[in-house]
Formats: structure tokens, sequence, C-alpha cells
């Protein structure tokens, strides 16, 4: 094995957002212990999976803007004596915006982080009350400043520009068309390189989840929204923003590097409390316990089938709009992509795709109804 992409789950938040499903425990402080366990997993799973040197890494969460200054130097210290960083490699950290203080941004600089992902979800104060985000409107100006005067520009240690990422969320309680487009146009003028827009889902067993079906809250006409966000990536790809996956845009050369190892089903090393990887046909998940994961290393493992593999496969790259790269696919697989011919077919035919001697990918129209062409791909890989 060669170069493998790094994923460092950190996952604790001071307060959980109303619509998150994902992984996390409240707490306001994160132990040494955890920093510890993660050097020791990521030596282990070097070890096991041969890893020569870290592609890309991405710390997300959870909210890794919690860990302390000597924890993220403990982490990024203890990372790099395991496996020497690609040359160029891309490094991302999460950040709540509110957690954002020059000497963070000075201190991921010195670690070699190169990108900062931020969780902006809107610039109106009620929905991100709504939903229990701790920033407001003031906070998230003010960080955005910040980021502008500290962050942006070239890193003295990698002669590479700093780049900057914000999530944005469609369809958030009390949000009007008015105020979503505010929304995309300050993001627009903030200094980001790089958007990920998505649409709100609501998700089972969450709070967001149950006071809407108790009648607590109300939501944007799920028409509406889809056409706001349609509108909206008009917007983005009039300023410079490519969409290059469903949910994200980034000017030239921004892609993030680490999210296309997953849209291309690239091996990757996830460590932490609830964390997966994927290395070849061999996958992994830690145990979502803080405590199984510190103290008994638990994990589930699955060797995955070759249907299953061509299914994912599929389905990861027809995300994004380079969609399947014919050659690989042959390469990885021994046979030709002519099993889903009559599928793409009829998406050509409907002006939903295109094909190349190169690629098969749905078009942006054809990304709206993605998972109606995943119910159709997986009957026929099945």
């Amino acid at each position: 094995m060669a170069d493998v992409s790094l994923y460092v789950h950190i996952p604790f938040c001071k307060s959980k957002c109303a619509y998150c499903d994902f992984f996390s425990v409240e707490k306001n402080e994160i132990e040494n212990l955890y920093i510890e366990k993660l050097i020791a997993e990521a030596e282990r799973r070097a070890v096991q999976f041969d890893v020569s040197e870290w592609k890309t890494i991405y710390i997300g969460g959870g909210t890794p803007s919690l860990l302390k200054e000597n924890q993220i130097e403990l982490l990024f210290s203890g990372l790099n004596k395991i496996c020497p960083v690609a040359e160029n490699a891309e490094i991302t950290f999460e950040c709540n915006p509110d957690d954002i203080t020059k000497e963070l941004l000075n201190q991921l600089k010195n670690c070699g982080v190169n990108r900062l992902s931020v969780g902006i979800q809107s610039m109106a104060d009620v929905p991100l009350k709504i939903v229990n985000r701790r920033a407001g409107r003031k906070e998230n100006l003010e960080e955005i400043e910040l980021i502008n005067k500290f962050w942006l520009g070239k890193n003295e240690l990698t002669a590479k520009k700093n780049r900057f990422s914000v999530d944005l969320i469609c369809g958030l309680p009390n949000q009007t068309c008015e105020s979503f487009f505010k929304d995309i146009d300050e993001i627009i003028k903030s200094g980001v390189d790089h958007i990920s827009l998505y649409s709100l889902i609501l998700e089972e067993n969450t709070p967001l989840y149950n006071y809407v079906k108790m009648g607590k809250i109300n939501l944007p006409d799920d028409d509406e929204a889809s056409l706001w966000w349609i509108n909206a990536r008009n917007i983005l790809e009039k300023n410079g923003f490519e969409q290059y996956e469903v949910s994200n845009f980034a000017k030239k050369h921004c892609k993030s590097e680490h999210n296309l190892t997953y849209w291309r089903m690239q091996p990757y090393v996830g460590i932490g409390a609830g964390a997966t990887g994927t290395v070849n046909d061999f996958r992994y998940t830690n145990s979502n316990s803080i405590q199984e994961w510190l103290y008994d290393n638990l994990e589930e493992c699955e060797t995955l089938s070759i249907s299953t593999q061509k299914f994912e496969y599929l389905m990861m790259c027809f995300r994004t709009l380079e969609g399947v790269d014919v050659f690989e696919f042959e390469k990885r697989f021994g046979e030709s992509i002519n099993v889903i011919e009559p599928l793409f077919s009829k998406w050509l035919k409907k002006g939903l795709a295109v094909k190349s001697k190169k690629n098969y990918a749905l078009n942006k129209k054809g990304l709206l109804f993605l998972n109606r062409f995943l119910d159709e791909l997986l009957n026929i890989i099945e």
C-alpha cells in the first residue's frame, strides 16, 4: 500500500445542533487521553495497511476546534512521527465559528493545516437559534474578518495559499427566500474558495425532526426550498464556483482533495470513536462508545463482496460531475462497464446524463434525481 488518506474524528461538541444525527458527545473539554489514543490508533492502522504516507488529512467532528493548543500540537506531532505527509497534501481542520481566534489560526498554520472548513450554516440569527447553533450572525461576521486577516494568503511553511471552505444549509426553519439569498451573497464575498451547499434533511430521532412532527417548528415548503437551491447553484457558478459534486462547489484548483478520495473510492483510514476506514475490500467501523474505543479497541469489520464494491464505486463516482472513469472501472473489476449500459442509455435519452470514451456521468439536471438513478442502478448490480 502506498499513500492513504486519513480521517481523524473528534466526536465532541459543546452543544448538539437540532438537525444533526452524526455521532458526537456533548462535552466542554477534551481529555488528553483521547488524543493519545488517536495517535496510538493511527500507528496501528499505518502498520495494518502498510501506509507509506498520508495523502490527505481531515480533522473532523464533532468540533475539532474544541481542542486546546497543546492537544493540537500533540496530535499533529504524533501523526507526523508515524508517517510523512505527502508533499503539497491538503490538510483540513473543521471549526465552529465562535471558536476561531487569531491564536488558533496561527497555530493551525504552524502545524501544517492549509484548509479551514467552517460550519456557518446561515448568516441569519433566527434560523441559527432555532437549530441550536452556538454562533449567530455577529460571531459569523467576526470570524470571517479574522480569517481574512490572519488566515487567507500565502502560508509561509508551504508557500501555498491557505484555503477556506464554508458549509451552508438551504431549508432551515424560519429561513426565507430573501434571507437565504442574502446568505449566498455574503458568503460569496467572504473570501471563501469552496462552498458546501446542503439541503436540510430531517433525520429521524433528532430534536428538529421531533419538533417538526409535533408542529412546533415549520420548515419552508420543500418545492420552494428546492428552487432556492437550484437558483443558488446558478448564482455560485456565475461567481466562479464550479459544481463538482452533488452539494459541493469550488473555485479553480480548490476542490476538496480529501472528499474526492471518498467519491473515487480510494483507500482511507479513519481513527477515533465511531470512525470508519475502507482499504480495498476491507472495511472497519470503530465503536461509537467513547469508553469502548478508549479501552477495548472495539470495531466491526467486514469484507466487501464484489457486488457491494461495484455498487459503492458507481454510487460514489456518480455523485460527482466527472462521473465514472470507464478504464478505472475495468481495471478494478476486470469487466466492462457495459453492465449498466441499458440504464445509462435511458438516462442519456432523457437528457440527464453525458457520456464520453473515458467517462459516464450524470449532468447537473441529472444530479437532482441522483437517488432515483441509484435505486435503478442497485437493481442492476444486485
